[in-house]
């Protein structure tokens, strides 16, 4: 007989048969240390003690109220407490205002990319530009399944690596939609200066390579005068 989990006692739930699907349980925060980093969430009138580390994804800071979607689980010693913790309806929206931090910075890349578009196969630029920025939002949506799952995650330099080649716009727009990767600090100071180089490349490609002609210049006259 299957156990019904609005009505199941935390030891009725956690001695379900192995082969039973796992169970996910909805619970509100009614007690939170923010210094130590735990607390305490109630169902059915039980208490049950969930910590920080145990969120599978960590883009906000718990507090009291919050609902929390968790697999019930036990502690080192023996007493019950909550798993593979996330935030109910873990998702972001994209907002107006992320669109407005993203079109300034589609100008030159976009303009770019209808001057390159000009001189070669439209459709082989817009199709790799639109591609890549599809392919990096998909990838962080796998990497936000996969931290929901505690599964293997997608390497932080993959994603990295897909912005680079162009996906920057997609990964932009998934990091808001999803609230993956919005808080880390080093992650986004490497998306950022990503994004940087980009607009760099871009405003220098369509002022004919002004700057990287320049650079190369110098570079060439330091590395001669070194060599005579």
């Amino acid at each position: 007989m299957a156990t019904d989990v609005r009505t199941a006692t935390p030891r009725q739930v956690y001695s379900a048969p192995a082969s039973a699907p796992v169970v996910k349980l909805t619970a509100r925060i009614v007690e939170w240390n923010a210094g130590k980093g735990y607390g305490f969430v109630s169902f059915e009138k039980h208490r049950i003690f969930v910590h920080q580390r145990d969120f599978a994804v960590k883009h906000k800071r718990p507090e009291v109220g919050d609902v929390l979607e968790f697999v019930l689980g036990k502690d080192d010693k023996g007493r019950f407490c909550a798993q593979r913790v996330e935030h109910h309806n873990d998702g972001g929206r994209i907002r107006f205002w992320h669109l407005l931090v993203l079109l300034p910075l589609l100008a030159a890349p976009g303009y770019a990319l209808w001057k390159l578009a000009g001189q070669s196969d439209w459709r082989l630029v817009y199709g790799c530009a639109g591609g890549m920025s599809v392919i990096a939002y998909l990838m962080y949506w796998l990497d936000k399944l996969r931290a929901r799952h505690g599964e293997w995650r997608i390497a932080e330099s993959t994603l990295h690596l897909v912005a680079l080649l162009g996906g920057w716009p997609g990964a932009f727009l998934a990091q808001r939609h999803f609230r993956h990767k919005t808080s880390k600090l080093r992650f986004h100071l490497l998306f950022w200066m990503i994004v940087t180089l980009h607009q760099f490349v871009a405003v220098d490609y369509l002022r004919d390579w002004t700057v990287s002609r320049a650079a190369n210049a110098e570079f060439m006259r330091l590395t001669m005068t070194t060599s005579q």
